[in-house]
């Protein structure tokens, strides 16, 4: 039986109907969550107030984030008019290309009139490198990310490097249509840049790790994919509407292209 942890009301109202749904038990004692059994999986809504901990206790889980693409965070899509959220088993981030069934074909054929592939930009003016927060620092240990991958890069290019802030709020597509190459840990900005044709590096832990490079070596020579199209699809197919997450249709499919 799953177990579900609630931690706040805005993401309780995911966490709680997926489980629900499949007659799971609803746990709310964090953030040390005691009455959790560690044998059994759990479901969760990002890595604070205790879930990073329990996910690391536990053999399986659902780990539920913000959408991929097309959503507000926990605002309504301004395109679908509902919440989406991406949700991935056993990992924050889906990191390679998973085999999809003609039901998330299906599902995801929404999405495709509204995904646009720009065309491959070879002459960018700088390397921008997208800071990580204080949480993914904490999480993933990265606290010297930033610092140690402006020296490596250096080491092979004297191409000028910009440092996006996690705070700034200039407008990202400019920034990202003017770079040779986008730089990041985790973060979705590994979309922007490789759907708008820009390059992209990112560490093993990002959903971008089959269309980016991981090796500085090659900075001057990044990877533009040739078919970015099986990435996308398979990034949609790991974010559901809140409709899907409420009636089962979220919990069928990640087993499904996880099994």
């Amino acid at each position: 039986m799953i177990q579900g942890l609630l931690t706040r009301p805005v993401t309780d109202a995911v966490v709680r109907p997926f489980v629900t749904k499949i007659s799971g038990s609803l746990h709310q004692d964090g953030p040390s969550f005691e009455s959790v059994d560690n044998a059994k999986p759990i479901a969760c809504f990002g890595v604070l107030r205790g879930t990073g901990d329990v996910m690391s206790r536990v053999k399986d889980f659902y780990y539920f984030d913000h959408a991929y693409m097309f959503g507000e965070r926990h605002g309504n899509s301004k395109i679908f008019g509902e919440r989406i959220y991406r949700l991935t088993k056993n990992y924050q981030h889906i990191r390679e290309i998973k085999k999809l069934k003609k039901s998330d074909y299906e599902r995801i054929e929404k999405y495709q009139p509204h995904v646009k592939y720009e065309d491959f930009k070879y002459d960018g003016k700088y390397i921008l490198i997208c800071e990580l927060s204080e949480f993914a620092k904490e999480f993933y240990k990265a606290h010297n990310w930033l610092d140690d991958t402006i020296k490596e890069i250096k080491k092979y290019t004297r191409k000028e490097i910009v440092v996006r802030k996690k705070e700034d709020k200039s407008n990202l597509k400019k920034q990202i249509n003017q770079a040779y190459a986008v730089v990041s840990f985790q973060s979705t900005v590994c979309i922007d840049a490789v759907l708008s044709g820009v390059p992209s590096f990112t560490s093993k832990y990002s959903m971008g790790v089959p269309v980016s490079l991981q090796d500085f070596s090659l900075i001057n020579d990044p990877l533009y994919p040739m078919d970015r199209k099986p990435w996308i699809n398979s990034l949609l197919a790991n974010q559901f509407t809140m409709t899907e997450i409420s009636n089962g249709t979220a919990w069928k499919a990640v087993n499904d292209t996880h099994s």
